[in-house]
């Protein structure tokens, strides 16, 4: 059975491009709410990290060793990887409305 290609080499660059900046986005979305006492982080892990500059450097790192696997696993099998990086785009964009709605929220009250 043959490997059908539905999104190209250079779309899947620009697909974990985006999904890096959304992780990194949520990072620094979610320093500054629990920083600001708008919000808190629920993964405990992340929790104990929160105030100091591990919780950036390490959002940034795991978000580059997402990027990497999934490249990886795009030169093996571009079906998974694509829809992978398409379901974490959709889960991270989900997150980060939430941020910006506990931000605007937080703002009202």
């Amino acid at each position: 059975m043959t490997d059908k290609v539905f999104i190209s080499a250079h779309q899947m660059r620009y697909l974990l491009y985006v999904l890096f900046a959304l992780i990194v986005s949520d990072g620094i979305l979610s320093d500054y709410l629990v920083s600001q006492n708008l919000g808190r982080e629920l993964n405990p892990v992340l929790n104990t990290l929160m105030g100091g500059g591990q919780f950036m450097l390490v959002k940034v790192c795991g978000a580059l060793l997402v990027i990497i696997l999934m490249w990886k696993l795009y030169k093996r099998q571009h079906g998974v990887a694509a829809i992978g990086s398409l379901c974490s785009l959709v889960f991270y964009t989900g997150i980060i409305y939430w941020n910006l709605f506990a931000f605007a929220f937080s703002r009202m009250s």
